[in-house]
């Protein structure tokens, strides 16, 4: 219901305005509004709002002292100590209690400090998964992280890479990779081993074939980035040789 205001003429006692009893009438609906609204009724709620500073070992803040509501479809509340700012475009039913939470930080970076830690970004219970998506500058284009789907029934934690500033390598894309190890046992294909006495460079590929689209392993380990090596027919030559005691690999690609 909108407002409802008592006709008081144009000058006293002009006999313009609204009688006395629809005068009251007025009065009677506008407050029957408010009680309804704020209350039961017939009496308001005490307690529709009650605040909490978790800087301060208060139970309570004195709204009139430190908090200040204003606003039609939007409610906007602003504190004497860390500034908070609250925009509210939905109705909540049923709301008993607002706790304050520091939400920046000097570099302005949003802080979201759960109970366990974590924040869910939910899907929408049929077919959509909760996802996250980052904005270019410019706000034009941008990539969404998202998860598995449903159907995968995967739970599990992934650790982002350690070191200095890089990008995440892709199933597709193609991408440089530099001081990675890869063991003989992760690479499909045929084995060869080369046999040497470690005095030399070059050293002899065994089975009598000749390699080609090969990777060479030492002691299991792939060594092409601190160790060049070359393939002629049967022949593997090395930037510097190893010593006796390694064990050389082939994988014949």
């Amino acid at each position: 219901m909108a407002k409802q205001t008592i006709n008081i003429g144009s000058s006293a006692n002009d006999g313009n305005g609204s009688t006395l009893r629809a005068g009251g009438d007025l009065i009677n609906d506008n407050f029957n509004e408010i009680y309804s609204y704020l209350g039961d009724g017939s009496n308001l709620n005490g307690s529709l709002f009650t605040i909490v500073d978790e800087s301060s070992t208060e139970s309570s803040i004195n709204v009139g002292e430190r908090l200040a509501i204003t606003g039609g479809t939007n409610l906007t509340t602003t504190t004497s100590g860390d500034s908070i700012n609250v925009t509210l475009n939905t109705t909540i039913t049923g709301l008993t209690s607002v706790q304050t939470e520091t939400l920046t930080n000097a570099s302005g970076n949003l802080l979201v400090a759960s109970a366990t830690n974590i924040t869910e970004f939910r899907g929408d219970g049929s077919s959509v998964e909760g996802q996250i998506k980052l904005n270019c500058h410019a706000n034009s284009h941008g990539q969404t992280i998202k998860p598995q789907p449903h159907s995968a029934s995967i739970t599990n934690t992934m650790l982002l890479p350690q070191g200095g500033n890089s990008t995440l390598v892709s199933e597709i894309a193609t991408q440089t990779l530099t001081n990675k190890t890869i063991g003989v046992g992760q690479v499909t294909g045929n084995t060869r081993n080369a046999t040497g006495d470690g005095s030399t460079v070059a050293f002899t590929v065994t089975n009598g074939m000749t390699v080609n689209n090969t990777l060479v392993f030492i002691n299991g380990v792939f060594q092409r980035p601190t160790t060049d090596y070359a393939i002629s027919g049967t022949t593997l030559t090395f930037g510097t040789a190893p010593v006796a005691a390694d064990v050389i690999t082939i994988k014949e690609l």
